[in-house]
């Protein structure tokens, strides 16, 4: 937690929503504001209007600003979490891997962004341990585990959001005889 202007905020991934750490990237993805007007949208999440910071000095702000972004700890990978007594599983063996299906579900998150993305995505990794396959990539369980899991903390998306990137963007990187086979050219 951060004080700003007296009011207490959550900063590091331990205390943020996954839906406001997934808030925070979007603002900063924002290609229309700049940099003031990011952290004001920020801020404006917890409660804090911009009319507030009509007396701070552009030296308070930016110390505000550095220490909410002042983040400790990195966080891991959870194989499984918890949620309302039932166990959902992301890595079923010892090391992440993410599968052809898995994929299709992300890029066409991906490819929507809609809010709540960042959720959708943990929705298709994390399986509940008790149902079939065909229960867990139902349409309407899917939206229910994402109702669930934006609420939990955001220490259990960054990892995974990390792993995703880097697998999605070496599959891009395929060579060019590899793409023509897959596409049948």
């Amino acid at each position: 937690m951060v004080t700003i202007l007296d009011k207490t905020i959550p900063n590091q991934l331990t205390e943020l929503t996954i839906q406001q750490f997934e808030d925070i990237t979007t603002i900063h993805a924002d290609k229309e504001l700049d940099v003031i007007e990011k952290y004001l949208k920020i801020f404006e999440l917890f409660k804090i209007s911009e009319d507030e910071f009509e007396n701070t000095s552009f030296e308070d702000f930016k110390l505000y600003i550095k220490l909410f972004n002042t983040i400790q700890g990195k966080p891991k990978l959870k194989k499984s979490i918890m949620i309302n007594g039932y166990k959902y599983v992301a890595i079923p063996d010892k090391k992440f891997k993410l599968s052809v299906k898995d994929t299709k579900f992300i890029e066409k998150i991906l490819n929507k962004k809609n809010r709540g993305y960042i959720s959708e995505m943990l929705s298709v990794l994390f399986k509940r341990e008790d149902l079939s396959k065909v229960e867990h990539y139902d349409k309407a369980h899917l939206k229910f585990k994402t109702h669930l899991i934006k609420d939990l903390k955001a220490e259990i998306a960054l990892p995974y959001i990390i792993e995703i990137n880097e697998k999605i963007t070496k599959s891009l990187n395929i060579d060019d005889a590899t793409t023509e086979v897959m596409e049948g050219d």
